[in-house]
């Protein structure tokens, strides 16, 4: 027996229903504190998390919690060690914000783009799945398609370790762009981007967007000795949509992996040296919204977790409990990644969507809530249409994460618009932080998926770097919006970069990963 939590209009914090494997109903007490003081992992301190209570808007989310494994408690236990020491990026966008943990820095303003290395991956072959018979994906890498940076703890060695089209996950040496361990071959393609464990060196979580000759699924891997450490399955008998892949970047909460799935299930899974297993499963469905699958990546702000789906459903949950906090109505399926933003004390997301159940035309969304209670704060809406290539469906609106201005941007927040005028156009906005103010608007060259990436020049000038689907890196002056310089590199820019020193890396779709510096 499943049991199914409803709509009960009451704040169900003191016991919870879970199920296990034996299908037997066990009764734990939570006790939930009003503040949880644990490590943060955006800033190196121990901070204060705000208790958030269940709205009213949580009733709209029906949901069952699935416990196959009940040895163990589903209670967090958080270490500063994760994503906060460590030098790198070890997850998308670095941390559990999801706001570029680590700023690129500059001696001064750049004024060109330079390639330091190119490493060239295999091509995949063509696809039999049920996306697209025959059609192949290629190599490099494409939309999320964020690196990993692993560095040595006294930095003399660096490894980038990279998800690829092509079905393998490439480990490369950040200073010569030459192999260091042999690629792990998945044989499926990987198209978001892979996570690394920071307390199990040389595993990597992979996921895959694409159904191919192998089954999709969630993939702990040791690059090191390049073995396949535990393979769970996206085609879950409990899930309410049967589309397997992982597009998502999993992130690590105490001694669990948190990863949501395109099946609509956000999975809490512990994680050894042995690999993944689940602990437990987050399944719902939305009133009046039948439209499921989560593409983006989790963001946490202490014991919750924000994740936005593909029918433009934003929910924050209990990660003890998996228990959802609020709703919000997003409008439109929703696969950039929300940020979270401390202003003041108080915590922020900012998310958007896209134009793609709304039809060939449609608005795209760029809004901030309340973390707290889910309430919005301002929105911005701008017109967006799809455009259609044969079968294939490419979607306008935002696509690409916001980016979090710093420096003399701190009051600034940044993100991109794909189609916003007929044809192959990309807008790119600051907005300011407080009241949503459009302060700029920067048109480029073609629209883009990317997500952009900071940089701090010695004077505290903030510099963002983007790319689009032509192959363009901008350059691009915060505080003004000029595109200071811009520099035809790549094939298709979908994937987002990393940024490190005043170098980035960023991988290409057809068969390139870069290396490039600011000068």
């Amino acid at each position: 027996m499943i049991c199914m939590l409803r709509n009960m209009g009451v704040v169900l914090g003191v016991s919870l229903i879970l199920i296990g494997c034996s299908e037997k109903e066990i009764k734990r007490d939570i006790d939930l504190q009003k503040k949880d003081t644990i490590a943060s992992s955006s800033i190196s301190k121990t901070i204060e998390f705000v208790h958030i209570e269940r709205q009213q808007s949580a009733d709209s989310v029906e949901y069952k919690v699935i416990i196959p494994d009940s040895s163990i408690s589903g209670i967090g236990n958080f270490s500063p060690i994760f994503y906060d020491t460590l030098p790198g990026y070890y997850t998308f966008r670095g941390t559990p914000f999801r706001d570029q943990k680590q700023m690129g820095e500059l001696d001064s303003l750049p004024t060109q783009i330079h390639i330091d290395w190119v490493f060239r991956t295999s091509i995949g072959a063509g696809s039999t799945g049920a996306d697209g018979s025959h059609r192949s994906w290629g190599g490099g890498a494409g939309w999320t398609g964020q690196p990993n940076l692993i560095i040595s703890p006294d930095k003399t060695r660096m490894n980038i370790l990279q998800g690829s089209l092509c079905g393998k996950v490439y480990s490369l040496d950040y200073g010569t762009g030459k192999e260091i361990d042999s690629a792990f071959d998945t044989k499926i393609p990987i198209k978001g981007s892979i996570s690394s464990d920071p307390e199990y060196p040389g595993i990597v979580y992979v996921g895959q967007g694409i159904r191919y000759t192998q089954e999709c699924g969630a993939r702990a891997i040791n690059i090191k000795k390049n073995t396949l450490l535990s393979f769970l399955s996206g085609d879950d008998k409990h899930s309410k949509r049967y589309w397997g892949a992982l597009d998502s970047s999993p992130l690590i909460w105490g001694q669990f992996l948190l990863w949501p799935a395109e099946n609509g299930i956000l999975y809490k899974l512990i994680r050894s040296e042995k690999g993944l297993k689940i602990h437990s499963k987050f399944v719902y469905t939305v009133k009046g919204n039948n439209h499921l699958g989560i593409e983006s990546s989790i963001a946490v702000y202490g014991q919750y977790g924000i994740i936005t789906d593909n029918g433009g459903s934003i929910i924050c949950v209990d990660l003890n409990t998996l228990q959802p906090m609020w709703y919000s109505n997003n409008t439109d399926d929703t696969d950039a990644t929300p940020v979270i933003s401390i202003e003041d004390g108080k915590p922020f997301v900012y998310t958007g969507c896209e134009v793609d159940k709304q039809g060939k035309q449609g608005f795209a969304l760029f809004r901030k809530l309340d973390v707290v209670n889910g309430k919005e704060i301002w929105r911005f809406s701008l017109a967006c249409h799809s455009i259609a290539n044969g079968s294939y469906i490419y979607n306008g609106g935002m696509l690409g994460t916001p980016l979090l201005g710093k420096s003399n941007c701190s009051s600034m927040i940044f993100t991109s618009f794909s189609q916003y005028k007929p044809g192959n156009t990309g807008l790119f906005a600051a907005f300011d932080k407080i009241t949503g103010k459009v302060l700029w608007q920067t048109p480029l060259s073609a629209y883009t998926w990317s997500s952009p990436i900071g940089y701090i020049t010695k004077q505290g000038q903030f510099i963002i770097l983007l790319g689009d689907v032509i192959g363009n890196l901008y350059v691009i002056d915060g505080q003004s919006g000029n595109i200071i310089t811009q520099k035809r590199v790549g094939q298709n820019f979908e994937s987002s970069p990393i940024a490190y020193g005043n170098t980035a890396i960023i991988a290409s779709r057809g068969n390139s990963f870069f290396r490039i510096s600011l000068r």
